[in-house]
């Protein structure tokens, strides 16, 4: 056969095999190189608000300064967070990393060398960069939808965490039973379908006894909201591309429309969705796969926490 007489862009099964479908279940993002700000010990200057409570620190905060050597992402390789308070993003993985040590600690249990964590949606490692640099001997693990943020990831924290580019389709390449902690911070606040399948996933990686972290929008989040707040604003300013509902200042101060509430917008084919639980939901549903150990409001700044242990 002659390959010179093949048109494979044309063939239907091959022009299929293009890079398209991966836009309605992931996100590749920008391939455009990184850009760097120094570590956090040179970002002392910046604008502060965020503090960490005594109790949580176990030694002065400038020894967790003095372990950490990665470089800060620009705040466009952190969804904005923090904008310029570039010492604030790094704090505020800091205090989920102190609080989940607290929780575990509190439940009867610490971290101990080979102990596996894993954190669904990780972005540029926020929380994961202080259980790589202030702790020894963990098996560190991440999922990350946006592929770029997984590049930054594998390339500038000194092959400390194994991190994999994950999909909207419910699956965690790791072993059943073998991680003591899970979290998943600003996650299952986008999730629309497939939310039972997550939660069985992540109650099956986790061992026996073992805790999970979930930060939720709740019923307490949309009844305090206000102007200002980051949802608030969010669900006010795309009131023209949300589906199913008609979003106004006066629809803000209803009650919860149900129990599970998902507010979906039509730019983009995934991460296109804000969703609220109320705790009713939380302790019937949630509680089918897990004990609810405790729900925590403003756990995670003006999100709520659920700690969740696996039965």
């Amino acid at each position: 056969m002659d390959n010179n007489n093949l048109n494979i862009s044309r063939h239907p099964l091959i022009s299929s095999f293009n890079s398209e479908w991966l836009s309605n279940i992931t996100i590749k993002g920008n391939t455009a190189p990184f850009e760097l700000l120094e570590e956090v010990s040179k970002q002392l200057d910046t604008t502060s608000y965020l503090n960490i409570d005594d109790t949580l620190l176990q030694q002065p905060l400038s020894s967790y300064i003095e372990k950490d050597p990665f470089p800060i992402p620009i705040p466009e390789d952190r969804e904005g967070y923090f904008g310029e308070r570039h010492f604030d993003w790094w704090k505020s993985g800091l205090l989920d990393y102190l609080n989940i040590k607290n929780a575990l600690h509190q439940n009867g249990d610490n971290l101990t060398e080979g102990d596996r964590v894993f954190d669904l949606g990780c972005a540029t490692a926020r929380v994961l960069r202080h259980f790589a640099n202030q702790e020894n001997g963990l098996d560190i693990w991440g999922a990350e939808i946006n592929l770029r943020y997984v590049e930054f990831v594998r390339q500038y924290t000194g092959n400390k965490i194994k991190i994999i580019h994950n999909s909207i389709i419910p699956h965690l390449p790791v072993e059943d039973n073998s991680c003591k902690a899970v979290s998943a911070f600003s996650v299952f606040t986008h999730i629309d379908d497939f939310e039972s399948s997550w939660l069985a996933e992540i109650r099956r990686i986790l061992r026996p006894d073992g805790l999970a972290f979930i930060t939720i929008h709740s019923d307490r989040t949309w009844k305090t909201m206000k102007k200002g707040d980051p949802i608030y604003d969010t669900l006010i300013n795309l009131n023209d591309r949300i589906a199913d509902y008609d979003i106004d200042e006066n629809f803000l101060k209803q009650p919860l429309p149900k129990a599970k509430t998902v507010f979906r917008w039509d730019y983009s084919n995934v991460y296109n969705s804000s969703v609220f639980h109320s705790y009713d939901y939380i302790n019937s549903f949630w509680g089918i796969f897990f004990d609810i150990v405790e729900i925590i409001p403003k756990g995670h700044g003006y999100q709520d926490m659920v700690i969740l242990k696996k039965k």
